[in-house]
């Protein structure tokens, strides 16, 4: 664990200036692979203790995969593996990787789009992220917060 709490985390890489998850991974040497032996169920894990994690070449959105992951390394101080899986999905912990995940994904998406903030439209960022649907309002929810921006609802219905 790097991080006692979200904020702290999220105000740090807001402080090195990039969102890049490839940058960040290197900025806080951590141990990524991407592999295709996992259960097509399993989009990554990771062993937060050793900062190592592994995201599945076949999830669904690698990018969302490693950002959350990376969210576990800062985060979280088991030696037990954290599995990204549907087993896990509800838990606190699995939330505050996805919000984490989310925020850095979003500053991402703004920096290489140059878009401004009004601009910002949580489908076009879904389908460019390669998002399930489910997680449109939850994502939408965090680009509110990190851009401080209110999304109208009708772009949720496109």
């Amino acid at each position: 664990m790097i991080y006692d709490t979200l904020d702290e985390a999220l105000t740090d890489i807001d402080k090195i200036g990039t969102w890049d998850p490839d940058y960040l991974i290197s900025h806080y040497e951590l141990d990524y692979r991407l592999v295709s032996d996992l259960p097509d169920n399993v989009s990554g894990y990771s062993l937060p203790l050793t900062r190592t994690f592994f995201v599945n070449s076949k999830a669904y959105s690698i990018v969302f995969s490693k950002c959350h992951e990376i969210m576990h390394c800062l985060l979280d101080s088991t030696s037990e593996p954290l599995i990204d899986a549907s087993m896990v999905s509800n838990s606190k912990i699995e939330a505050r990787a996805n919000h984490g995940a989310f925020y850095i994904m979003v500053r991402h998406y703004m920096n290489q789009t140059g878009l401004e903030p009004a601009d910002f439209d949580v489908v076009r960022f879904g389908e460019t992220c390669n998002l399930k649907p489910k997680f449109l309002f939850e994502a939408g929810n965090v680009a509110e917060e990190a851009l401080n921006i209110k999304i109208p609802k009708h772009q949720f219905y496109k």
